[in-house]
């Protein structure tokens, strides 16, 4: 026969397959005559005498046939070392054979299944977990061990970990792994389930295998969860793990943690460029954490590298951590850098101590610049129970501060504060052209925002040892503020003010346009300073005592001084109206009333009318001030007086009735001066009233004759001779 028949190749190929066909034949009759369940029974229940484990076998045992040779197992359990516990149940055990062993009579297993598995995982006190004993090397059986694939499916695992206190589940696990003899593939899912907490798992990973250690060359695993505060949180892990079975150690390069959330939306990455583990401890030379938080309006980000990491049962542990936290909302936005070791003890107690920490605020309130400081302390706090302690002392720029805080939440945190300022300049943070006098701020139009607000919750006291602002001082300041997304209160509101005592509240509110309302009462305070420094205004002088009810609403400064609304009630005691001198006034009237007739009197800084006692209540209506009652009571002269301050023009309108003490001034008896006060608040002039002289009167004919018979009673009464 020719070989180049295509007979003789159909003959051969039809002998090779009918003697392969014959082989397995063979080896399936031979393995079927050779099974012995019993003997596999009790085989199996043998293989693990060595640990002091029980293996109970109380389902049937089944050879299979088709697509290979194998054994079907049932109802398997495993206990614990001395029988006392179970470890594991196993529903169904599918292993099957490889066909050229079985040939010679050797039981090789390359294929395995695993269903409806159940385990218990224990991590003791001292670290050590109840399953090590059995990835140590077994003494050989008849069967031998040398997969191909895996597969476990409907698998639930409970976790007790005796360390920190948590018991948490696995369910519905499923575990799938190809070309263990080669170049092999994992993939596994499942999902995590601790208290309410449900966490999917997903974990892709080509990997090798030799002798006891497997390297995987890209790990790539996902676990989704969904929480009421973050909504989505996916967290995934990249890199590459060499795990060996024999010594129970692991190690990894290039591995990158993220973290990203939908609710709100954020993102966190960390990058460990090597790791070392055991099944007690992991340990990394340096680490690199950075990330952002967008909530709203306001975006949070932070970066941080820590060096000496070690993670073991006790906690988490940093020899050293810089750290940058940068919190923004509109132009508003704060930067903090610190240092500071690490510790997380039983992964939720952390502290930072020694603390060294550097911030800087910026915003458009302070035009000119920031507010910066320097802070030595400790922060720890409870992550379990979202709460944080702050205890810091250091410089405010320049001056000395200190402070305490506790926040309790991350995502809408809540704060219960304490903050004590030295001095607090605002001079060197408010526009050049405003920096020399406060009233210049209520000149002001730019509108202002308070959307910084949206995201306050701080209870606290406050203490300022000086405030300056232009010319104006306030000291000892001390607080009890309530700040919240919609208004900040400031209760109990004390201070030491030119000499006096201030107390009182102040409250800023959100409407629909921004109002502040003050309400606050004065004891013993110099007024001559307070309005020089805040109005410029120098013409009055003494000790001062009053109570302040106002309020005011609008989107700029100059706004809320345009809307100032309310009461104001002052008695001053022993002071004096300085740029005019009434009893000199009144002393050389009949000589001076011609002059007066014609002229208005500028204030004479040297002037000053003396008193024992002023008192006068404004009613003030978007930015006006009136006043009807003032009396100025003095051993020569009485006054009355009334009427109006314009604080939006910074003009004054205002009527003063002189009258001599007739005691002491009998020739002027029944002489009353009425004194006109008008102009700008900071440079008023002075002039008779002649509309008080003439009123009733209705033609210009009646007015000349009735104010030349006023000036001609008055004069011929102070002259000399003249009627008394």
């Amino acid at each position: 026969m020719k070989w180049n028949s295509g007979r003789l190749w159909l003959k051969t190929a039809v002998y090779s397959l009918v003697a392969l066909v014959s082989l397995l034949a063979i080896g399936l009759i031979l393995f079927f005559l050779r099974f012995d369940s019993q003997s596999v029974r009790n085989n199996l229940q043998n293989s693990l005498a060595d640990t002091q484990r029980t293996v109970t076998i109380n389902g049937k045992i089944s050879p299979m046939l088709f697509p290979s040779p194998g054994l079907a197992i049932g109802e398997l359990d495993i206990s614990e070392p001395g029988g006392r516990k179970p470890f594991a149940r196993i529903g169904e055990v599918e292993a099957r054979l490889a066909w050229l062993p079985l040939l010679f009579g050797e039981l090789e297993i390359t294929h395995l299944a695993l269903h409806d598995t159940q385990i218990n995982l224990v991590r003791s006190s001292d670290g050590s977990m109840n399953f090590a004993d059995l990835l140590r090397r077994r003494k050989t059986s008849k069967f031998k061990l040398d997969l191909d694939t895996m597969a476990l499916r409907g698998t639930s695992i409970n976790l007790s970990d005796r360390v920190n206190g948590r018991l948490s589940r696995l369910e519905e696990g499923s575990l799938d792994i190809e070309g263990l003899k080669s170049n092999a593939r994992l993939s596994f899912g499942g999902r995590l389930v601790s208290g309410s907490q449900v966490v999917s798992v997903a974990v892709k990973a080509p990997f090798t295998r030799q002798d006891d250690q497997v390297s995987i060359d890209q790990l790539d695993a996902l676990a989704i969860s969904s929480t009421d505060k973050l909504g989505e949180v996916r967290l995934g892990a990249e890199g590459r793990l060499k795990l060996n079975f024999g010594t129970l150690l692991a190690s990894g390069e290039d591995l990158k943690l993220t973290l990203d959330t939908s609710l709100p939306k954020g993102h966190a990455e960390a990058r460990l460029p090597q790791i070392s583990a055991s099944l007690t401890e992991l340990t990394t030379p340096a680490a690199a954490i950075t990330g952002s938080v967008n909530y709203a309006r306001t975006q949070y980000r932070f970066s941080s590298q820590l060096a000496e990491i070690k993670l073991n049962r006790e906690g988490a542990f940093a020899d050293q951590m810089l750290g940058n936290f940068a919190w923004s909302v509109g132009g508003h936005a704060i930067s903090m850098n610190l240092r500071a070791p690490l510790s997380l003890a039983a992964y939720h107690q952390l502290r930072l101590e020694p603390l060294a920490l550097t911030a800087h605020l910026k915003t458009p309130v302070l035009p000119r610049g920031q507010l910066q400081a320097s802070l030595q302390g400790a922060l720890d706090g409870d992550l379990t129970e979202s709460r944080l302690n702050l205890r810091v002392a250091g410089q405010l720029d320049g001056a000395a501060l200190a402070a305490t805080a506790t926040q309790y939440g991350f995502m809408q945190p809540r704060h219960e504060a304490t903050l004590t300022v030295g001095k607090l300049d605002l001079n060197r943070y408010l526009p050049e052209n405003q920096a020399e006098k406060a009233v210049a701020l209520f000149q002001n139009g730019t509108p202002f925002r308070l959307d910084w607000m949206d995201f306050l919750n701080v209870d606290g006291k406050l203490s300022v040892g000086e405030l300056a602002m232009g010319r104006f001082r306030i000291k000892g300041i001390t607080a009890d503020i309530k700040a919240r997304p919609e208004s900040i209160t400031l209760d109990q509101l004390g201070a030491e003010i030119y000499d006096g005592k201030l107390k009182g509240s102040m409250k800023l509110l959100r409407d629909k346009e921004p109002r502040v309302e003050l309400s606050q009462q004065l004891i013993g305070m110099q007024i001559k300073p307070l309005m020089l420094d805040l109005f410029d205004f120098n013409r009055v002088e003494g000790a001062s005592n009053g109570w302040v009810q106002l309020n005011a609403h609008g989107t700029s400064l100059a706004a809320l001084r345009n809307t100032l609304s309310g009461k104001v009630a002052v008695r001053l005691e022993k002071g004096a109206l300085t740029g005019i001198d009434l009893v000199s006034a009144l002393r050389d009237l009949p000589g001076e009333l011609k002059d007066w007739n014609n002229n208005t009197m500028v204030a004479q800084a040297d002037q000053k009318t003396t008193f024992s006692a002023l008192s006068a209540g404004f009613e003030l209506d978007n930015g006006i001030a009136r006043n009807q009652d003032l009396k100025l009571e003095s051993s020569l002269v009485n006054v009355k007086g009334g009427g109006k301050f314009d604080l939006t023009q910074s003009i004054v309108d205002y009527t003063l009735n002189v009258r001599a003490n007739p005691q002491a001034f009998k020739q002027l008896n029944g002489i009353n001066v009425p004194l006109k006060i008008t102009g700008q608040i900071n440079k008023p002039t002075y002039s008779l009233d002649f509309n008080a002289m003439v009123k009733g009167k209705k033609t210009e004919g009646e007015k000349q004759q009735a104010l030349k018979k006023e000036l001609t009673k008055q004069i011929t009464t102070i002259l000399p001779g003249g009627k008394k």
